[in-house]
């Protein structure tokens, strides 16, 4: 008897496990066919919004550890790879939703703080200084006068999504708010190729284009290339996707954690180097006075001969680390070309050694009287000089030869294209990444010339010891080696990885400096530039870190004055004259431009979400003109201030108060910003052609 009940209840038991079994599988088929269908409306979706995104992912075959899952309730979870357990509860749903819901309640927020700004110097009578004073003074007021906003509000400038998981929290979040740019980071591709199963991809993506809204999709991607993807798109639709941002981490990952970590570390970058209204000006009357000069541009149209390329060129900048390198480059002088950045050049001379080049970026008329003061007349009758278009006019006149490139991002050498356009000649080529640091603009040269063996000596964008800034032959320093002038420091010290040693001190000026000459190299990799950092300082990703003792120069046919007179009757030529130019000024577009702008901003509005439409409306009114070979200028004229501006004042609406008592702050900072606007016209008449 006992023997029959054993049996039963194993029958019992093995019924019950079958059940579960088949249970288990309908649960699988029903998934699968539901996730498959799910899957193609998702991809069509993609295809219409990411064509890439589609075309990867349609035949995309994961790692071999990916396992998607089924829970008993029907709900999908995966296998994580790094714990190797399912990502989600048994409910991701409900988990999901509380984990939003949590982060609502209590939303991490980007915030940046511009009372900093208040009384800066204005020697040269800057109105965009004038402009940044007024503007920081109120935010300051507005600080001590009303409580941090901590909670987030219906609308909110940017979103910044760390994780895509399976996508359950994605809905959720664009739903909840109407964000204006939204940033979805997802390290793990095998991740996001689960989630075109589970989430609704296809209502994610027409909701952000039925809201107007801007969404960016950085998948698979290093924590860098998501840096640089979303730093260059603050650059290209505003500083407004960055400036206020709802943090969100999905799930707890070393790759997410690593990403977050470099994000914080280069924040400060999207928040520099706008240039403003001022300078695009100085930068147009400069450009305009070589003009009348009839300067000597340069032309990379035809490249140059192997043997002219493969010679070996120097970049010494005056660094710490040049001191230690001086007996080695007397030996390296005859068989090189030497390019020297700006103070390099007092510190070679004062050992013997006369640069080939010299460079300089600074474009105030302060750099004549440096190379003036500094430089012997005897020496610089021996130097050519490089420079940009915006650099002061009186300069060229201290050397025999100077040749000129054009800087990215100004009015003045759009100006200078835009002429040969509309008069069918040769569009020169940018001179890419040349700040803005002058070690920048001697790499950019030296790779837009074609040189392809490129050593770089004191480019050392830092500093081991903080008494030892620069090298101390450079005109820095006294006679007994002690500091004479005082370096500019711009931004918060920091590490960064050192070139010979573990890290090295910086501050933010020299780390942008850092990453633009990596951003070079790597637009120059398929050209073959081999670079080799010989500088006890800064680590160059794209260089070949090099100690001097193991450099081997090849025998070379050509003779290095034989590349120095190719350099300036070959690759430089004047292509552009001053009466093509001035014309194209168009004082009438840009009176236009600015009083529609202004009216933008007049607008009318009761609450914090219609001030920052009306901002957001009046910065895409600007950047419309972005895409106009014509009107490009304007653009640039008024993009760093609008940069400046708009971060300000986005910051200033969602730091501080609640929806209406910001307005009587915000209004007032806004009033100062209008008026600027629509005095533009009369002094941009009135300064285009005064150098500074």
């Amino acid at each position: 008897m006992t023997n029959n009940k054993s049996v039963e209840s194993q029958i019992e038991s093995l019924a019950n496990k079958i059940d579960i079994a088949v249970e288990k599988k309908q649960r699988e088929e029903i998934f699968a066919l539901n996730a498959n269908l799910k899957f193609e409306e998702n991809l069509l979706s993609f295809k219409q919004y990411f064509p890439e995104i589609f075309e990867k992912f349609l035949s995309y075959i994961p790692d071999d550890r990916f396992n998607l899952i089924v829970n008993d309730n029907g709900t999908a979870n995966i296998i994580d790879y790094e714990t190797g357990v399912p990502m989600y509860s048994d409910d991701p749903v409900s988990q999901v939703l509380n984990q939003v819901n949590e982060n609502i309640k209590n939303p991490i927020l980007g915030k940046t703080d511009h009372s900093s700004i208040t009384g800066m110097g204005n020697p040269l009578g800057f109105i965009h200084v004038d402009l940044m004073n007024n503007m920081g003074e109120i935010f300051s007021e507005t600080k001590k006068s009303l409580k941090p906003n901590d909670n987030l509000d219906n609308k909110i400038p940017s979103l910044m999504i760390f994780g895509i998981g399976l996508g359950y929290h994605l809905s959720q979040l664009i739903e909840t708010r109407n964000i204006g740019f939204i940033n979805i980071i997802e390290p793990n591709e095998d991740l996001f190729f689960a989630s075109l199963f589970v989430a609704d991809w296809k209502k994610i993506l027409e909701s952000v284009d039925s809201n107007d809204a801007f969404l960016y999709l950085g998948i698979g991607k290093s924590e860098e290339e998501v840096f640089r993807d979303i730093y260059e798109r603050s650059r290209s639709v505003g500083i407004a996707s960055v400036s206020y941002a709802w943090f969100y981490q999905h799930y707890p990952s070393s790759k997410v954690n690593k990403w977050i970590e470099e994000f914080k570390i280069n924040f400060h970058q999207f928040f520099t180097g706008f240039g403003f209204f001022d300078d695009a000006l100085i930068g147009i009357a400069h450009t305009l006075g070589n003009l009348e000069n009839k300067f000597n541009l340069m032309n990379t149209h035809e490249s140059i001969t192997k043997d002219i390329a493969n010679f070996p060129v120097v970049i010494i900048a005056s660094g710490p680390s040049l001191d230690q390198e001086i007996e080695c480059l007397k030996a390296l002088q005859d068989k090189v070309v030497i390019f020297s950045c700006n103070s390099a050049s007092t510190a070679l001379v004062k050992k013997g050694i006369i640069p080939d080049f010299h460079i300089a970026l600074e474009r105030t008329e302060a750099t004549h009287d440096f190379l003036r003061d500094f430089l012997p007349e005897e020496v610089r009758k021996k130097i050519n000089l490089l420079v940009t278009n915006v650099m002061h006019p009186k300069v060229a006149s201290l050397f025999p030869w100077t040749g000129f490139g054009l800087k990215g991002n100004e009015s003045g050498s759009h100006l200078i294209q835009l002429s040969q356009f509309v008069n069918r000649k040769p569009i020169t080529e940018i001179l890419s990444f040349c700040n803005p640091l002058v070690g920048n603009t001697a790499l950019s040269y030296v790779c837009h010339l074609g040189f392809k063996n490129v050593y770089l000596f004191g480019v050392d964008n830092g500093y081991i010891d903080e008494q030892h800034h620069h090298s101390k032959s450079s005109f820095y320093y006294n006679e007994s080696g002690k500091t004479k002038y005082q370096p500019l420091k711009i931004g918060k010290q920091r590490e960064i990885p050192g070139n010979f040693v573990e890290t090295v001190l910086t501050d933010e000026f020299m780390s942008v400096g850092n990453t633009q000459m990596e951003k070079l190299l790597e637009s120059f990799k398929k050209h073959g530039v081999n670079c080799y950092n010989c500088s006890n300082g800064a680590k160059i990703k794209g260089t070949i870190p090099l100690d001097s003792d193991y450099i081997y120069i090849e025998p070379n046919k050509l003779s290095k004055k034989q590349i120095i007179e190719h350099v300036k009757e070959n690759c430089f030529s004047s292509r552009c004259a001053f009466e093509d130019v001035e014309p194209l000024l168009d004082f009438k577009a840009f009176s236009g431009f600015c009083k529609t702008m202004s009216e933008i901003l007049k607008q009318k509005s009761v609450n914090r979400t219609n001030s920052f439409d009306n901002l957001l409306e009046s910065v895409r009114y600007l950047y419309s003109f972005k895409g106009s070979k014509r009107y490009l200028n304007i653009f640039l004229l008024f993009e760093g201030e609008v940069l400046y501006t708009s971060s300000l004042l986005i910051s200033l609406l969602y730091n501080f108060g609640d929806e209406t008592e910001i307005l009587i702050y915000y209004n007032k900072a806004l009033k100062v910003w209008i008026e600027f606007i629509e005095n533009a016209p009369e002094y941009y008449k009135k300064n285009v052609r005064l150098c500074k």
